[in-house]
């Protein structure tokens, strides 16, 4: 059992970082406005067949690609919360009608992914294909640099919303709407930039997928699936809880991947799910960033 502790140790890494970075937004999406955004997975798979685009058939170097990916998908995230959701989160039921809306959404920009990119698999080539050695295992450097994306783009994520005014801005609107109209904030503003963030966010976990595995127009309503487990496993209000419980629950799908199956995996997912919903509904960190 121990032999395989390596490969599910790294396998850990991978997905801990990609679903750390996609549920990062979505959890400050919640933490200020209150709503789910269903159309989170499609994001990601915009922004991966975008990085692809301008790196494998424009022939940009991998960087400067994510680096235009990601403001591209920063200003679309930002259009979506100015024209789907700004509209409707005012109203009595305005949750729910933010949720079907981007529930639409989602399926709108699938339609759109199969009409512009095809339904062939695409694959963004990693930066390196280099590796090295832990006990008998090769372990690829994208798996450290994925770790260290993930770590570094959510810790300073946090350090944000706690230390900088815009940080502050996004704590008030979350605590007291009203109050901190008061005090000059303008909660429309503070919604927008939570939704570029959300969605450039997602376009860094778009680069960790499209490098690991291929992309296709359906294939965004796995992660995001995950990233609600992990949201709720981790706590819906904290970015730490989104953090640790991103890598929990890879390590739970790798354990189970390797040891049980692959077909277990999402069983046993899900089976800590509802455990941890019964145990503790609030998740493993209660409040805080």
């Amino acid at each position: 059992m121990l032999d395989g502790l390596i490969p599910v140790l790294v396998s850990t890494l991978l997905l801990g970082s990609m679903y750390s970075l996609l549920t990062a937004g979505m959890s400050l999406i919640w933490s200020t406005l209150q709503v789910f955004n269903y159309a989170h997975g499609a994001m990601l798979i915009i922004g991966g067949y975008l990085i692809w685009t301008l790196s494998s058939e424009a022939g940009l170097p991998l960087p400067l690609a994510v680096l235009i990916a990601t403001v591209v998908m920063a200003g679309l995230g930002a259009l979506v919360e100015l024209v789907v959701v700004r509209p409707l989160a005012s109203r009595p039921d305005g949750t729910l009608m933010v949720m079907v809306a981007t529930l639409a959404l989602a399926g709108l920009a699938e339609g759109a992914a199969q009409l512009i990119w095809g339904p062939e698999n695409k694959q963004v080539r990693p930066v390196t294909t280099a590796t090295f050695d832990i006990a008998g295992v090769a372990v690829r450097w994208t798996t450290v640099l994925a770790f260290l994306l993930a770590v570094g783009l959510v810790g300073g994520l946090m350090l944000a919303v706690n230390r900088t005014g815009w940080g502050a801005s996004i704590r008030a609107v979350a605590q007291n709407r009203d109050m901190a109209m008061l005090l000059g904030i303008k909660p429309g503003r503070v919604y927008l930039s939570v939704f570029a963030a959300s969605a450039a966010l997602a376009t860094a976990g778009a680069l960790v997928f499209a490098t690991t595995t291929t992309l296709t127009p359906a294939k965004g309503s796995g992660p995001l699936l995950i990233a609600f487990v992990v949201l709720v496993f981790g706590g819906t209000a904290t970015l730490m809880g989104t953090l640790i419980g991103a890598y929990a629950i890879g390590f739970i799908e790798a354990s189970a991947s390797y040891w049980i199956g692959l077909q277990w995996s999402p069983v046993a997912v899900f089976v800590l799910l509802v455990v941890v919903m019964l145990v503790r509904p609030e998740g493993l960190v209660r409040r805080g960033t």
